[in-house]
């Protein structure tokens, strides 16, 4: 997944937004929406492991 820092321009404010999918968080600093991102990235990248169940309830274990 991709995951971007955009600086937005507004008459009022600086913003900046974190783009990753189709869903995006607005934040007042850069710095903050770097940081976002880069703790994003990290999580999204981490190894990850499937939940094991017992049993499907069929009598057929999942491994």
């Amino acid at each position: 997944m991709s995951v971007k820092v955009e600086h937005l321009t507004s008459q009022s404010e600086e913003l900046w937004t974190v783009r990753f999918g189709v869903r995006r968080v607005q934040f007042r600093s850069e710095r903050c929406a770097k940081d976002f991102a880069t703790k994003l990235k990290e999580r999204i990248e981490a190894p990850h492991s499937y939940p094991r169940r017992a049993s499907t309830g069929t009598g057929w274990p999942i491994t």
